[in-house]
Order: structure tokens, then C-alpha cells, then sequence
């Protein structure tokens, strides 16, 4: 760049639209932001008749997603709230809202999540369907 020409933070702002784009960058450092406190389903028990003929030992095992997380395409997910929706298929674009209790069959060991889809059928009054 000849020494002539003014650097970019040098040249004066035409006035009115001038149809450039500001790059503004913030001095302060964000703050950490609290991760998001991980339930079991231990803890929320009492409030889910699905849970209540599960061992303590089991449930302690059940990871419940935090608010705010997406579900991903595809993934299988029961939700504590609405057993009649018991495994179900994310479209991706859901998200744990505030005190929804979502399970994610992902990282979850098989028994115990047969466990849930056989107590969410419980709760429903769902038969279980024979295999042949």
C-alpha cells in the first residue's frame, strides 16, 4: 500500500447511507456462562408416574438433556411429560424448552431404555405388541 493513501481506520465516513459494513469489536471479555445443570432421572422421580416402578440404581443412570439443547435429526427421544409420545423421532429442529424432561436414547443402555418405553406404555394403558 503506497505511503499516499489513508488506511481504512483513517478515511473519513462519507454522511448517509454509505453502504459499507462497521466491523465493531467489543473490548470487554464475555463472562463464563454456567453450564447448564445436567438432572438425572433420580431427581425428578417424584414427578413422573414413568418413573416410579424404576430401580434407584436405574434411574440414577437416566441422563435427562438440559434446557435450551437441540435435539438432533433423527435421534430417538422420550419425553417424561407426555408418555404417549414415548419414543419418538426428532426433527432436528426441537428444543428442550423450560422443565420439559427429555430423554435421549443415544448413550443410553439398551435395557434401561426398553425399561422406559415399557413403563411409558404402562402409563398409557399401550399394549405391548407381539412378536411373531
Amino acid at each position: 500500500m503506497p505511503s499516499d493513501m489513508a488506511g481504512y481506520d483513517e478515511t473519513r465516513v462519507p454522511r448517509g447511507t454509505s453502504r459499507r459494513w462497521e466491523v465493531i469489536v467489543a473490548d470487554d471479555e464475555p463472562g463464563e456462562v454456567p453450564a447448564p445443570r445436567r438432572l438425572c432421572a433420580l431427581e425428578v422421580k417424584d414427578e413422573h408416574r414413568v418413573l416410579q416402578g424404576l430401580e434407584a440404581r436405574d434411574l440414577a443412570a437416566i441422563a435427562l438433556l438440559p434446557e435450551g439443547e437441540q435435539l438432533a435429526r433423527y435421534g430417538e427421544y422420550l419425553d417424561l411429560r407426555d408418555p404417549a409420545r414415548a419414543n419418538f423421532l426428532a426433527e432436528g429442529s426441537e428444543v428442550v424448552r423450560r422443565g420439559q424432561r427429555i430423554v435421549a436414547r443415544r448413550g443410553l443402555d439398551p435395557a434401561a431404555w426398553q425399561e422406559l418405553v415399557r413403563a411409558c406404555g404402562e402409563v398409557t394403558g399401550a399394549r405391548r405388541r407381539r412378536t411373531a
